[in-house]
Protein backbone atom coordinates (compact mmCIF):
# COMPACT_ATOMS: atom_id res chain seq x y z
CA UNK A 1 0.00 0.00 0.00
CA UNK A 2 1.79 3.46 -0.90
CA UNK A 3 1.09 6.09 1.66
CA UNK A 4 0.70 9.71 0.63
CA UNK A 5 3.69 11.78 1.59
CA UNK A 6 2.97 13.22 5.44
CA UNK A 7 0.40 10.42 6.20
CA UNK A 8 1.01 7.89 8.79
CA UNK A 9 -0.58 4.39 7.32
CA UNK A 10 -1.14 3.75 11.12
CA UNK A 11 -3.88 5.52 12.87
CA UNK A 12 -4.63 5.60 16.91
CA UNK A 13 -6.42 3.14 18.28
CA UNK A 14 -8.09 3.67 21.47
CA UNK A 15 -8.85 0.26 23.46
CA UNK A 16 -12.63 -0.15 25.15
CA UNK A 17 -12.61 0.67 28.91
CA UNK A 18 -14.23 -1.75 31.45
CA UNK A 19 -17.66 0.07 31.48
CA UNK A 20 -17.66 -0.23 27.60
CA UNK A 21 -16.58 -3.33 27.81
CA UNK A 22 -18.85 -4.75 30.62
CA UNK A 23 -21.93 -3.01 28.59
CA UNK A 24 -23.92 -5.90 27.77
CA UNK A 25 -25.21 -4.12 24.40
CA UNK A 26 -21.50 -3.73 23.82
CA UNK A 27 -20.54 -7.35 24.73
CA UNK A 28 -23.40 -9.09 22.59
CA UNK A 29 -22.05 -7.00 19.95
CA UNK A 30 -18.70 -8.46 19.93
CA UNK A 31 -20.11 -12.05 20.38
CA UNK A 32 -22.54 -11.23 16.94
CA UNK A 33 -19.43 -10.02 14.78
CA UNK A 34 -16.74 -13.08 16.70
CA UNK A 35 -19.58 -15.20 15.62
CA UNK A 36 -19.65 -13.79 12.19
CA UNK A 37 -15.63 -13.66 11.52
CA UNK A 38 -15.43 -17.13 12.48
CA UNK A 39 -17.95 -18.22 10.53
CA UNK A 40 -16.43 -16.59 7.76
CA UNK A 41 -12.72 -17.34 8.14
CA UNK A 42 -13.58 -21.02 9.43
CA UNK A 43 -12.50 -20.95 12.45
CA UNK A 44 -12.53 -22.80 15.53
CA UNK A 45 -12.54 -21.75 18.89
CA UNK A 46 -8.61 -23.17 19.00
CA UNK A 47 -8.02 -20.85 16.31
CA UNK A 48 -9.11 -17.67 16.95
CA UNK A 49 -6.67 -16.36 19.48
CA UNK A 50 -4.16 -17.41 16.56
CA UNK A 51 -6.34 -14.78 14.54
CA UNK A 52 -6.20 -12.27 17.57
CA UNK A 53 -2.63 -12.52 18.00
CA UNK A 54 -2.36 -12.40 14.19
CA UNK A 55 -3.54 -9.27 13.73
CA UNK A 56 -2.80 -7.39 17.05
CA UNK A 57 1.48 -8.13 17.48
CA UNK A 58 1.92 -6.69 13.73
CA UNK A 59 0.21 -3.62 14.52
CA UNK A 60 2.85 -0.80 14.34
CA UNK A 61 0.29 2.35 15.40
CA UNK A 62 -0.39 4.16 18.54
CA UNK A 63 -2.94 2.35 20.96
CA UNK A 64 -4.41 4.22 23.82
CA UNK A 65 -6.56 3.66 26.61
CA UNK A 66 -9.44 5.63 26.69
CA UNK A 67 -7.15 8.16 29.46
CA UNK A 68 -4.83 8.60 26.78
CA UNK A 69 -2.30 6.47 27.75
CA UNK A 70 -0.58 3.97 25.81
CA UNK A 71 -1.73 0.74 25.97
CA UNK A 72 1.35 -1.82 26.11
CA UNK A 73 0.97 -5.43 24.30
CA UNK A 74 3.82 -7.64 24.73
CA UNK A 75 4.37 -10.77 22.73
CA UNK A 76 2.50 -13.11 25.12
CA UNK A 77 -0.67 -10.60 25.76
CA UNK A 78 -2.87 -12.71 23.67
CA UNK A 79 -1.48 -16.44 26.03
CA UNK A 80 -1.68 -14.48 29.26
CA UNK A 81 -5.41 -13.43 28.30
CA UNK A 82 -6.74 -17.17 27.69
CA UNK A 83 -4.37 -19.27 29.52
CA UNK A 84 -6.78 -20.71 32.34
CA UNK A 85 -8.96 -21.86 29.41
CA UNK A 86 -7.04 -24.02 27.23
CA UNK A 87 -9.77 -25.88 25.63
CA UNK A 88 -10.86 -22.33 24.43
CA UNK A 89 -14.55 -23.14 25.74
CA UNK A 90 -15.26 -19.66 27.26
CA UNK A 91 -15.24 -18.86 23.53
CA UNK A 92 -17.73 -21.15 22.74
CA UNK A 93 -19.70 -19.80 25.80
CA UNK A 94 -19.06 -15.76 24.43
CA UNK A 95 -20.35 -16.60 21.12
CA UNK A 96 -23.74 -17.97 22.56
CA UNK A 97 -24.72 -14.71 23.12
CA UNK A 98 -24.62 -13.59 19.30
CA UNK A 99 -28.31 -15.35 19.71
CA UNK A 100 -29.28 -15.24 23.82
CA UNK A 101 -29.18 -11.47 25.09
CA UNK A 102 -26.62 -12.05 28.49
CA UNK A 103 -28.41 -11.53 31.47
CA UNK A 104 -25.54 -10.10 33.22
CA UNK A 105 -22.50 -8.16 32.40
CA UNK A 106 -19.24 -9.85 32.04
CA UNK A 107 -17.60 -10.53 34.65
CA UNK A 108 -14.05 -8.87 35.56
CA UNK A 109 -11.91 -11.77 34.65
CA UNK A 110 -12.60 -11.53 31.21
CA UNK A 111 -12.10 -7.98 30.10
CA UNK A 112 -8.48 -8.58 29.32
CA UNK A 113 -9.78 -11.46 26.21
CA UNK A 114 -12.92 -8.59 25.75
CA UNK A 115 -10.32 -5.67 25.06
CA UNK A 116 -7.54 -7.97 23.14
CA UNK A 117 -11.06 -8.99 21.05
CA UNK A 118 -12.35 -5.26 20.85
CA UNK A 119 -8.62 -4.48 19.86
CA UNK A 120 -8.51 -6.94 17.26
CA UNK A 121 -11.84 -5.76 15.31
CA UNK A 122 -10.52 -1.94 15.46
CA UNK A 123 -7.45 -3.05 14.00
CA UNK A 124 -8.51 -5.20 11.02
CA UNK A 125 -12.31 -4.70 11.36
CA UNK A 126 -12.78 -0.93 12.19
CA UNK A 127 -16.08 -0.95 10.26
CA UNK A 128 -17.57 -3.45 12.45
CA UNK A 129 -16.00 -2.36 15.50
CA UNK A 130 -17.79 1.05 15.39
CA UNK A 131 -21.28 -0.82 16.00
CA UNK A 132 -20.06 -2.53 19.08
CA UNK A 133 -21.05 0.81 21.04
CA UNK A 134 -24.02 1.93 19.50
Amino acid sequence: MRVPFGESQWRTIVVASDTELRRRSYFRRMAMATRALIEELELSRRTFPDWVADVIYPYEGPILHPGGEPFTVIDTSVDDAFADDGSFRWLSGFVAFAETAPRQAPQWRVLDRLRLIDLAFKIARPDTARHFGR
